[in-house]
């Protein structure tokens, strides 16, 4: 039979969401990145959506700017004369080749002009998406439009620099492209060579394109200068190129419905304002987080590797298993019981009570009845801490010892990173 649930219990959900609930199990964490991708897809499908339109609303001047570009192309083609017919009144007209082509210099080379701007307003938008992604997949408890915006506070200055340094390669490789198309149709010069930078053009916006996605999910998640994060970022879109274009595929998905018309155009773009966007940063993200994890996390001090997955303890493992319980039995260990308490027997120590009209003497009674008790158990505590049930084990002397090597670490890790800003 299924009980109630307390109202308690339900307006800890709301308020503070299942994730920071006590009732969220850590053991019900999925084990793999593959089980993560679903367990977050599946179960938190509606806060995608949330930051989904979040990004989208600061990624409307970048639409704006690809659909108006697109119809100015339009326009000069209605406006050319390409398909008029011969006959009375119409003069011979010039060839028209090549014309489509120096359209399409003269309306990207114009109307991409406003990149850097598109770009520094999409930037807002990724740099609080990325930084709500990167929480959803360490398993953290977010709140969309909190952590949103707190994503944007943290990390759009960088992110801005990033996005900005992209519009001018975004912008010069489309103009090259059809530069290089306009030449290639009139003969302007070797064929070949034109064809050669039209693909090097290719290659320098997708590769760079990547670089971007791995700047912008590494921004979010360490504190790395401009510098490093353009070394780290080559590194990442070259020595896992295999693996980049595989989730690149994977999460451009819902985008390759653009190639199409009519119905499955109007799919694509309803998967736009749903979650297009989010699915790609998820699957970006979950997959860029096993590449830190890989390569990263062992390098920097106090990073914490595989979070989100939690290993699964086989059953022959009793060794590992009595472990884990050594260890959640020394940190669930309460003061109470590590601390002397002085039962409630004496009666000669009682605190004063205050009369229904009280005075100032009245108050000096109560503050000395007071802190008689409190001095009276300071001694209790002195007279009995080297009682040997109060005395600390040897896990738990360890488990100190090793508590505050950590904390060493962590401080000179610390001072480490300070001294490198400095400099």
């Amino acid at each position: 039979m299924a009980t109630k649930k307390s109202k308690g219990g339900l307006l800890n959900r709301l308020f503070m969401g299942s994730e920071k609930s006590e009732g969220y199990a850590r053991a019900t964490l999925p084990s793999n990145r593959w089980e993560l991708f679903w367990d977050i897809f599946k179960g938190r499908f509606g806060k995608l959506v949330k930051i989904n339109l979040l990004i989208l609303l600061f990624c409307i001047p970048f639409f704006a700017m690809i659909i108006f570009t697109y119809l100015s192309r339009i326009n000069y083609g209605v406006i050319y004369p390409f398909s008029q017919s011969f006959g009375v009144g119409y003069g011979a007209l010039p060839s028209m080749v090549g014309a489509q082509e120096a359209i399409a210099v003269s309306v990207n080379s114009s109307m991409l002009m406003l990149s850097p701007v598109v770009f520094l307003i999409a930037g807002i938008g990724l740099a609080g998406g990325a930084y709500v992604m990167r929480n959803m997949v360490w398993t953290e408890g977010i709140f969309v439009a909190n952590d949103f915006w707190r994503g944007i506070r943290k990390n759009f200055k960088q992110i801005a620099l990033i996005m900005l340094i992209y519009s001018f390669v975004f912008y010069f490789a489309i103009v090259s492209i059809s530069l290089c198309d306009k030449n290639i149709v009139l003969n302007s010069g070797p064929k070949w060579m034109f064809t050669c930078a039209k693909i090097l053009s290719y290659v320098l916006l997708i590769t760079f394109s990547v670089m971007t996605f791995h700047m912008i999910t590494m921004s979010v998640t360490y504190e790395m200068k401009l510098r490093k994060l353009f070394k780290n970022s080559f590194a990442f879109t070259f020595g896992l190129l295999p693996h980049n274009i595989i989730f690149l595929a994977l999460g451009i998905i819902p985008f390759l419905l653009f190639l199409f018309d009519g119905l499955v155009m109007f799919i694509g773009v309803v998967l736009l304002i749903l979650f297009s966007i989010s699915y790609f940063l998820l699957i970006w993200t979950n997959f860029c987080q096993w590449g830190y994890d890989r390569f990263i996390n062992d390098k920097v001090a106090g990073a914490q590797k595989n979070k989100g997955i939690y290993q699964k303890v086989k059953k022959d493992e009793s060794g590992a298993i009595k472990q884990y319980k050594e260890q959640l039995a020394i940190q669930t260990r309460s003061s109470l019981n590590s601390k002397p308490i002085k039962p409630i027997t004496d009666e000669e120590l009682t605190l004063a009570e205050l009369p229904t009209s009280f005075s100032r003497s009245d108050i000096e009674k109560l503050n000395e009845s007071r802190q008689a008790i409190y001095d009276d158990h300071a001694r209790y505590i002195e007279e009995h801490k080297n009682d040997p049930e109060f005395m600390p084990t040897e896990k738990e002397l360890e488990a100190e010892k090793q508590r505050l090597e950590r904390e060493k670490r962590i401080q000179k890790a610390k001072r480490e990173l300070a001294k490198r800003k400095r400099k």
